[in-house]
């Protein structure tokens, strides 16, 4: 990977931390109000919402000029597409990450700690390099 790629890998990186936070504490906001009694729903909401989060700062940090040349003068259409895009590969990273856990946590026998290593390390890998070469690709 050229110095670029892993530029952009490092920033992915830094915005998928800032994104945790941002599920996270919408996810304790909505259960410490007024969805207290269901967390599914909270998850989910918190789910789109650190979604929504890394599409914009992905797109105008990290991706910054493969968004500009994919978008170029096609306006709101193309970045519409973009954003289906992104939300398909955020939602495959989801359901990698949630088997990766379970595979190496139930059938590999290994530790919780564990498991979330390797269901993170997983999904980033996929969400990043499915979003470089497919989503922002040209």
């Amino acid at each position: 990977m050229k110095q670029e790629g892993i530029f952009q890998f490092v920033k992915f990186g830094l915005v998928g931390v800032l994104n945790t936070g941002v599920d996270w504490l919408v996810f304790f906001l909505l259960t410490s109000s007024f969805l207290s009694e269901k967390e599914t729903v909270a998850k989910a909401i918190a789910f789109i919402a650190a979604m929504v989060n890394s599409y914009i700062l992905n797109s105008i940090w990290t991706f910054r000029k493969e968004y500009k040349e994919s978008v170029g003068n096609q306006g709101i259409n193309k970045a519409t597409l973009i954003f289906g895009k992104f939300a398909v590969v955020s939602v495959v990273g989801w359901g990698l990450n949630t088997y990766v856990f379970d595979y190496v946590r139930f059938e590999l026998d290994q530790s919780k700690l564990i498991a979330l290593i390797c269901a993170s390390g997983a999904a980033i890998v996929w969400n990043f390099f499915i979003n470089k070469f497919w989503t922002y690709r040209k």
